[in-house]
């Protein structure tokens, strides 16, 4: 008869089946804690993407229907009835552009994007050169060169002749029709670009003030997103030398601010009576004189800057571009007196790249690649002044990129665009 034999289990199998036993439910648990934090993972992502196309979506509806939006007030809304889908929106004006903001939000998260916004881009129907009917022809002279679409007196062109000097361009073959008597008045929100304005606007509470002598530091950054405007402040000439100043910042001086090719600048906004940019400077601002702006030869203001002149007052300004100088982006020149003798001047061998405005005279010797509304075009020689007289410069639209996005600067409710991203 068989018999059953038992052999007795070592003492130690029990703690290793317990060990055993424990490494299965860490193994088992890693591998759910790493699917739930892999699934938390992918849901932030999922989430962030949302957000960011919410985000996206807010901040081109406000740029298609910015006017139905008000100046600094937050505006909150659901894309598509949804809790998940909520955005706030907020349009603060920067000078002559707008500051877009969209910020999508969901349980905690949130995602912002912001921009610096135009209001004009051309097209087949944009106007390079638009001169009031006045009865007179404009006379060309020398080497001059137009393209695009023209708004001209009935009379149109004609070859014209100073002191011994004949056309030499080639035949103007641009569309022409002939314009209104009274030259677009410009936009309101740039004829509000003023010192007095300025003063009103950011001396308030919600600007930090500082005074320019209290100003110690080489370089200063303002967040367009998260900080409160830094306005420095003199009552008295300010000199901007090897300074770096970049973002929010708005330089207001009662006398007059010089720019020194030392500077960097980047996005900020100058208001005085009197603007010079020396000599060689290269960097992108806005400037807002009373009185006269002058750019120095072999200057580079880069895309998108903006100069101009709102003269509310009796007496002559002036807006000088001299030679061998670069403004990517607009230049506007808004007199109230209709009886000044105030003059746009962009000299021999400079260019314009953009728009350009004046509701007075303006002398062109250079370049404009884009278009020019002005009230009545002159030349000076040294001997005279000559009326409707264009000589050796080229005004042509065709050459203005594409993808240029500057400002409704007539009110033609042209469509805008962002300019930059901005953080």
């Amino acid at each position: 008869m068989n018999r059953l034999i038992f052999k007795r289990t070592d003492g130690y199998s029990l703690p290793f089946a317990i060990l055993i036993f424990i490494i299965v439910i860490i193994l088992s648990s890693s591998l759910i804690l790493t699917a739930y934090q892999k699934e938390i993972v992918i849901y932030r992502v999922i989430l962030t993407e949302k957000l960011v196309t919410n985000a996206n979506s807010a901040l081109n509806i406000l740029i298609a229907h910015s006017e139905k939006y008000p100046y600094n007030q937050e505006i909150h809304l659901s894309l598509y009835d949804s809790t998940q889908d909520s955005v706030i929106l907020s349009k603060e004006q920067w000078g002559a552009f707008d500051i877009l903001q969209a910020t999508a939000h969901h349980k905690g998260q949130k995602k912002t994007l912001s921009a610096m916004i135009g209001s004009y881009t051309q097209d087949s129907s944009s106007i390079a050169l638009f001169i009031p009917e006045s009865g007179k022809s404009i006379a060309l002279v020398g080497n001059v060169n137009i393209i695009g679409n023209c708004k001209l007196p009935e009379a149109k062109f004609t070859e014209g002749n100073v002191e011994g000097k004949i056309f030499t361009g080639k035949p103007i073959k641009s569309l022409i029709k002939t314009s209104e008597c009274i030259l677009p008045p410009l936009n309101e929100n740039i004829t509000k670009l003023t010192l007095n304005q300025a003063m009103d606007t950011y001396m308030e509470y919600d600007s930090k003030i500082v005074p320019i002598d209290d100003f110690k530091s080489d370089s200063l950054s303002v967040s367009f997103i998260a900080d409160s405007t830094i306005t420095l402040y003199s009552n008295k000439r300010i000199i901007l030398n090897k300074k770096i100043l970049k973002g929010k910042i708005v330089i207001i001086s009662k006398k007059s601010i010089i720019i020194e090719p030392s500077s960097n600048l980047s996005d900020v906004i100058c208001f005085a009576p009197y603007i010079q940019i020396n000599e060689g400077f290269c960097g992108n601002l806005q400037a807002y004189a009373s009185d006269s702006i002058t750019i120095k030869e072999n200057c580079n203001l880069t895309y998108p800057s903006v100069i101009g002149i709102n003269k509310e007052t009796h007496g002559n300004a002036k807006l000088s571009i001299m030679q061998n100088s670069s403004l990517y982006g607009i230049a506007f020149m808004n007199i109230t007196d209709e009886a000044s003798k105030s003059v746009l001047n962009i000299s021999k061998n400079s260019i314009i790249k953009g728009q350009v405005y004046s509701n007075s005279y303006t002398e062109i010797r250079g370049a404009i690649h884009g278009t020019l509304y002005t009230k009545k075009i002159i030349l000076r020689t040294n001997s005279s002044v000559y009326e409707n007289t264009i000589m050796d410069a080229d005004i042509n639209i065709h050459k203005l990129s594409n993808n240029y996005i500057g400002i409704d600067l007539i009110n033609e409710g042209t469509k805008g665009g962002v300019i930059k991203w901005i953080y």
